[in-house]
């Protein structure tokens, strides 16, 4: 596979997996991602994303990727290139396993690591 677009079971969080990237964002969520950045312009922390070899960071954009119809059942994982992501019951984790950064999404928090 080299990109999918794709929901959890909830529809609360919504990604973008590529053989380049992955993408998460959540519609609704009980924490901030605190303050943006001086150079972000566009809506701030409404998802995460890890690109190439580096750690994942908030997203500053002005698109979503929200609203995918293919959901990706709990206890289903995909995968591109380096790129999975997994949708468990408590969280939505994506990962680049070359480089082991990723996230991990919920209503009731984020991790990046």
């Amino acid at each position: 596979m080299t990109e999918a677009a794709f929901a959890s079971p909830s529809g609360n969080i919504g990604c973008y997996l590529t053989e380049e990237a992955a993408r998460c964002d959540i519609a609704k969520k009980s924490w901030s991602p605190g303050a943006a950045p001086a150079d972000c312009q566009l809506d701030w922390g409404s998802g995460i994303a890890v690109a190439g070899t580096g750690e994942a960071t908030f997203t500053c954009a002005g698109d979503t990727v929200l609203g995918a119809k293919d959901k990706l059942e709990y206890g289903r994982s995909l995968k591109a290139g380096d790129f999975r992501c997994d949708s468990e019951p408590q969280a939505m984790r994506c990962e680049n396993e070359a480089s082991g950064h990723g996230f991990t999404l919920a209503k009731e928090q984020y991790n990046i690591f």
